[in-house]
């Protein structure tokens, strides 16, 4: 039968290089933290790992502590913080943090997690009260702080006395300006007074010693000095506005190491950090220097628009080096990047910019004879990259559609199948492509055998190639059956993967073909009968990948499938592709990360970006592993490349530390002017709940941006702003208007009470009044708030917007809901895209669906699948399985286990 003909079309082809990955950021990949992310402002100034592992970020608007999934802001707005310009941070040997600010210096204690103003004068009778430029110590437990207009002080803890040095009587310094001060491991202190020389102290500041002849020539010369550090070998290296300097403390020589940029201009270097004794890192206004001083190379790393991997601001003012070995760095306007130390080593090629001309979303892999590979994508087509450079070029031609759905090298000829577009041949001598206009539309697979037979798989059927008419036929014996991969084993027979019908077998010696399906009452049959991708190992086993029933290996000695899939703590039963390394292991890529599978032990580990990959979802068909083991992995944004034998186990283990502690469960602001007052009603609460303060309207919500609240209490005549405004404010702004308020107030008339209810407070008490009546109040309107939550919960037909408490709420959670009901069968959906749906930062979505519901988005989500379930299940047009693929499980019996711990029935019981 002929199915197909083709049209032979020849045109001048033209390659055009646009990809050269060592030359954009040398391959160096940051994570960024910003205020999307709960960080208080995006300037960091100072950056300290405490002896518990917290990372504090001092900010231009509040301090920060993260514990690497979320931040505790300290502000003075919360009432935690006296000042929100963090200048410079330390902590001392006894765990306490010292926190320098525009206005003075402040403490933190690890043991009551309080903030208090370090108010001590000095002997001098001169207390700390400008900007602090520096908070160091000695390593006798000294505290030394650097201010802007006051001398040096020290503050001894043994004796609780606080000192001038190198002031005059008044407490000023004795010469212009102090600028660095730093103590080395001998417990020597290092210092510039701006005079253009440097200087030691051996006695804490008694006497300086300067290290070059004050002759006139000193090396720093009308320079200004913002980092000092001592390194190896008995050298000092400075960052100063124009470079990085290398002296030589031996023989008191001076190197430069950095001083003009790509364009000529002076380097203006604000912070350096050893990574290693010999790859120094300097921060500055133009980006971030690494420089070796063994090969005495720089690698030059900028914010490059577009990359999300790239350092998020050129203008760096802090770096830290973490227990771990990771590097923090703090900039201006980006907020904080991560460089995690490198245990993994993941090659990323992907677009840099929304302009770039690569494709993201790589699907197919086909190495050419002298090594390069073609790459398909099914956004932006066909590609030539060559590993060996780095280059990647695209291959442009009218009948190469942008979705690549098939890629198979035969002789001088590459066979290129697509989506919806049919399938070309590509002449690698002539660049001549020949498009076979009738062949099936929707090609998945291609596949060459070692006899030379050329099969190709549809979602029309299995065709196969007939060389001598240049055709195509239908293999009659399969019909129209969805085909996703066509493989070869070694002993020639043809195994073929569909996407709803199971596995395929072809006998080679028989011609016969054989059939597997996934059967419910067989834990030994295939496990779903989506299947994805065939691989057969070095030791000749198959093993099958599949949509939603993990993986599994193929027993042809009982024709029986062993099973691997979430319940052994694989992370997706969404699998696309399994690679095999040299030892024998198993690289297996998932729609949440990457997975090392030992296949004997049946241990196994799982990346993801926090790792390095480019994206936690890796796509279809889409891997490769070259002669040299190196192993390619195509996902949703780019491809990653691997040499798994360089990979080395991480064995840090962080320290466990208990960050909250919610007795009670409940965050309730206290907002009023009278100190007294304010004092009074917390006293009477904090034994019930989680009390915070606030003397305005004003600091209330600076408290609301950082905390998840549960009710607010107000005062109503306050100065800045009033009770009235901010109850306006929050139950006008979506992201409060769940919040309930109970207002306060001396105001009694009837006119009043309704002004406080039209601007929806949920409850009006007059002063004064009951402690007890005050605390009912606060009581019912949780309890209530929490019956509703239970109704929701619990009952499989209540919906989501009777939690709705005012006009904003309900029409967030009917949007809300009408998203994930169209996406409900999508089991990749995760919080980014709701909050992306919702047009709503990932944090503060996070907390205005926990401050609605009490329930967290992916909470929610499970919820909200197995009410429509349950709604399915009582319609009764559909089976149990088929309802569990419907909204989103990828495993039916995953799916009757959620529904009875939620609705405490199984689902075929509960269609009875």
């Amino acid at each position: 039968m002929r199915i197909l003909h083709s049209l032979s079309i020849l045109i001048v082809f033209i390659f055009h290089t646009f990809y050269v990955f060592a030359d954009l950021n040398e391959g160096y990949a940051f994570r960024s933290l910003d205020i999307n992310n709960g960080l208080s402002q995006n300037t960091v100034h100072a950056i300290l790992q405490d002896k518990q592992g917290f990372m504090w970020f001092g900010t231009k608007d509040g301090l920060d502590r993260y514990d690497g999934i979320s931040f505790r802001a300290f502000m003075k707005e919360s009432g935690t913080l006296g000042n929100n310009f963090i200048t410079s941070l330390y902590e001392d040997q006894q765990g306490q943090i010292w926190i320098g600010t525009d206005v003075g210096l402040y403490v933190y204690s690890p043991e009551h997690e309080t903030v208090e103003r370090f108010i001590m004068k000095s002997d001098l009778d001169t207390g700390i009260d400008y900007t602090v430029n520096l908070v160091t110590g000695d390593k006798d437990g000294g505290i030394w702080v650097v201010t802007q207009s006051q001398a040096v002080f020290y503050y001894n803890p043994q004796t609780n006395k606080l000192i001038n040095y190198l002031s005059d009587q008044s407490g000023r310094l004795k010469f212009g300006s102090l600028g660095q001060l730093y103590f080395d491991s001998d417990n020597v202190c290092w210092l510039d007074i701006r005079d253009g020389n440097l200087y030691f102290s051996k006695d804490k500041l008694q006497t300086l010693v300067p290290v070059f002849p004050k002759d006139g020539n000193e090396p720093f010369k009308g320079e200004y000095i913002c980092k000092l550090l001592p390194g190896p070998y008995n050298c000092m290296y400075v960052g100063t506005i124009t470079g990085l300097k290398e002296v030589n403390l031996t023989n008191k020589t001076v190197r430069t190491l950095l001083s003009k940029d790509e364009s000529g201009d002076d380097i203006y270097v604000r912070e350096i950090a050893f990574y290693s004794d010999d790859e120094l890192w300097a921060g500055t206004e133009s980006g971030l220097y690494i420089y070796n001083l063994r090969t005495k190379k720089t690698v030059h790393l900028r914010n490059l628009s577009g990359d999300p991997y790239s350092i998020s601001d050129n203008a760096i003012y802090s770096i830290c080096k973490d227990r771990e070995g990771g590097i923090w760095i703090g900039s201006y306007f980006g907020g904080v990047n991560y460089y995690p130390k490198q245990y993994t080593y993941f090659d990323k090629v992907y677009p840099r910019t929304e302009i770039d001309e690569m494709g993201k979303r790589v699907r197919e892999f086909c190495a050419d004879h002298d090594g390069t590979l073609w790459i398909g994508t099914e956004d932006k087509g066909l590609f030539h990259y060559y590993p060996s450079t780095g280059l990647i070029e695209p291959f442009r031609h009218p009948d190469i559609y942008h979705n690549v759905h098939g890629l198979c090298l035969d002789g001088n000829y590459l066979w290129v199948g697509h989506f919806a577009k049919g399938l070309n041949r590509i002449d690698l001598r002539t660049h001549a492509v020949k498009h076979y206009f009738d062949a099936p539309n929707d090609i998945f697979s291609i596949c060459r055998t070692t006899s030379g037979n050329l099969w190709l798989g549809t979602t029309a059927g299995l065709f196969r190639y007939h060389s001598e008419t240049n055709r195509f036929e239908r293999v009659p014996e399969l019909g129209w059956v969805f085909i996703y991969n066509i493989k070869e084993d070694k002993q020639g027979n043809l195994w073929l993967a569909t996407y709803i019908d199971g596995v395929y077998k072809r006998n080679v010696r028989t011609g016969e073909w054989e059939h597997y399906m996934h059967d419910e009452t067989n834990p030994s049959s295939l496990p779903s009968n989506k299947v994805l991708s065939i691989f057969e190992d070095s030791q000749n086993q198959l093993w099958f990948t599949t949509q939603g029933g993990g993986f599994c290996r193929f027993d042809p000695s009982g024709k029986i499938f062993v099973r691997y899939d979430s319940s052994i703590g694989l992370p997706s039963n969404v699998v696309h592709r399994i690679e095999e390394d040299e030892k024998g292991l198993f690289w297996i890529t998932t729609n949440k990360g990457l997975v090392h599978f030992n296949p004997k032990t049946l241990e196994f580990k799982v990346y993801t970006i926090a790792n390095g990959l480019l994206s936690n979802q890796f796509n279809y068909q889409s891997s490769y592993k070259d002669k040299n083991g190196r192993i390619y992995f195509g996902s949703i944004n780019g491809f990653i490349s691997f040499e798994p034998s360089v990979f080395v186990d991480n064995d840090f283990l962080p320290p466990v530390v208990i960050t909250d502690f919610m007795l009670f469960n409940k965050k309730v602001p206290i907002v009023e002017d009278n100190k007294d007052m304010l004092a009074f009603v917390a006293r009477q609460l904090s034994p019930l709940y989680h009390v915070i303060t606030a003397e305005n309207g004003i600091e209330a919500l600076k408290v609301l941006e950082h905390e998840y609240i549960n009710l607010v209490i107000s005062d109503i005549m306050m100065p800045e702003m009033d009770g009235l405004e901010l109850c306006e404010h929050l139950k006008s702004n979506l992201d409060y208007s769940h919040i309930p308020i109970i207002l306060l107030t001396a105001k009694t008339t009837l006119e009043s009470k309704i002004e406080g209810l039209e601007q929806g407070a949920d409850a009006y008490i007059e002063k004064p009044f009951s402690v007890e009546y005050l605390r009912v109040n606060v009581a019912n309107l949780l309890s209530n708030r929490e019956r509703l939550r239970r109704c929701f919960i619990e009952s499989p037909f209540i919906k989501a917007d009777t939690m709705a408490q005012t006009k904003a709420d309900e029409v967030f959670i009917q949007k809300l809901n009408e998203y994930v009901s169209q996406h409900l069968d999508n089991t990749d959906l995760v919080i980014d895209d709701m909050a992306e749906a919702m047009n709503m930062g990932r944090s503060n979505f996070y907390r205005k669906l926990k401050g609605v519901l009490d329930m967290s988005p992916n909470e929610y989500l499970r919820l909200i699948r197995l009410k429509k379930a349950a709604q399915l299940l009582k319609d009764g047009r559909y089976g149990i399985v088929e309802i569990s693929y419907m909204v989103g499980f990828n495993s039916p019996s995953y799916f009757s286990n959620c529904f009875k711990k939620q609705f405490g029935v199984l689902p075929k019981d509960f269609m009875q």
